[in-house]
């Protein structure tokens, strides 16, 4: 008998073009939603609040080794001055320390510009 009425309803369901929903695709949508909406708020709020940490930490780390590098190069210039001075020529150690100096410099300016931390005080 259930499955006379089973026949019938899809029969007039065709005939009318009603299109029949799974209620279970509703439980999972509902499901699914939730779960985005707690990814979200955890994306949003304390991923993005690490990611500010970070940003900020890896800036000081690099505006440490901009200042060091600097720092480096200056006494270099004075150690050329006094070599220089007495006229004795520019070891290659020294040279060698002041091109590894030269290129934490560069490297550090240019991540400290690529961070633009800035945004994020």
């Amino acid at each position: 008998m259930y499955k006379d009425y089973e026949i019938k309803l899809n029969a007039i369901l065709d005939k009318h073009g009603v299109q029949k929903v799974e209620l279970g695709l509703m439980d999972d949508l509902d499901k699914i939603y939730k779960n985005a909406q707690k990814l979200s708020s955890k994306a949003e709020g304390q991923g993005l609040s690490n990611l500010r940490k970070t940003v900020l930490k890896v800036e000081d780390d690099f505006l440490k080794l901009l200042r060091e590098a600097s720092e480096g190069l200056d006494i270099i210039e004075k150690i050329e001055k006094g070599l220089r001075d007495i006229g004795i020529e520019k070891p290659k150690e020294l040279q060698g320390k002041e091109n590894v100096l030269k290129v934490y410099e560069r490297n550090a300016e240019e991540w400290i510009k690529e961070l633009n931390a800035d945004q994020y005080r």
